[in-house]
């Protein structure tokens, strides 16, 4: 005798796919807003790495500029600015003098985000091997000639020799500012919106407000991002005590 087959109704396994449905919706409005953040995040990286590059060769022409004008920043400032002018550079002027004398007025303007240090010669090289001649209009300067001929004993207070000493290295900072949606929120909460009690990335004086010209402030908050680029080259002229005080 043949069993009659029982059957689910159907209303239980239309209840199921909507189950399985909604937990599916749930899903993904949970993971999607955190896969979009991860996309734009590999965006904003790639396009850091391509601003690393032309910081490092801003660098770079600034300090070769230094090298052949006694080390000053005020030579070697307007030629960061200039070498920084593709960031700035607006695609819908179709003349290419306009459009770089445009990017050249931008970059001019933008110029609080962009901080040159000279690291080498420091003070106390001038201390050890500084001179003064009529030929440097009253600066003091550190001999660049015959280097080969001179002593490779290291100075009392730079503890360099002044070979050493004709090596000019600088420090390049510039504020990159954040093009992907959401990054410069992201970045500036990550950075500084948590206090972790750690001095790191300038956090601890941003919020005792010990100094003021911290990272945070300058940077973060700004929807900008520190890029930080060293280059050093070989004096060819004589180093002044920097102009600005450096």
């Amino acid at each position: 005798m043949n069993r009659p087959i029982r059957t689910a109704p159907a209303h239980g396994r239309q209840s199921g796919r909507a189950r399985q449905a909604g937990a599916t919706m749930v899903e993904f409005a949970i993971v999607s807003p955190l896969a979009l953040l991860m996309v734009l995040a590999i965006i904003q990286l790639g396009l850091m790495f391509s601003a690393k590059a032309v910081v490092n060769e801003a660098a770079f022409l600034a300090a070769r500029a230094g090298s052949v004008a006694n080390a000053q920043s005020s030579a070697m400032q307007p030629v960061l600015q200039k070498a920084l002018i593709p960031f700035y550079q607006n695609t819908s002027i179709p003349t290419d003098y306009l459009r770089l004398q445009d990017a050249l007025n931008s970059a001019n303007n933008d110029a609080a985000f962009m901080s040159l240090q000279i690291l080498n010669p420091a003070p106390a090289a001038f201390t050890d091997f500084g001179t003064t001649s009529s030929a440097s209009n009253g600066h003091t300067y550190i001999p660049n000639d015959n280097l080969e001929y001179r002593p490779h004993t290291n100075g009392g207070s730079s503890k360099l020799s002044i070979q050493d000493a004709n090596a000019l290295k600088i420090k390049v900072v510039y504020g990159y500012k954040l093009k992907v949606p959401l990054m410069a929120l992201v970045v500036n909460a990550v950075m500084c919106g948590f206090d972790t009690g750690n001095d790191d990335f300038g956090r601890k004086q941003a919020v005792t407000g010990e100094n003021d010209a911290s990272d945070c402030t300058t940077y973060y908050s700004q929807g900008r991002i520190p890029i930080v680029s060293y280059a050093t080259v070989q004096m060819q002229t004589p180093a002044y005590q920097d102009d600005s005080g450096g």
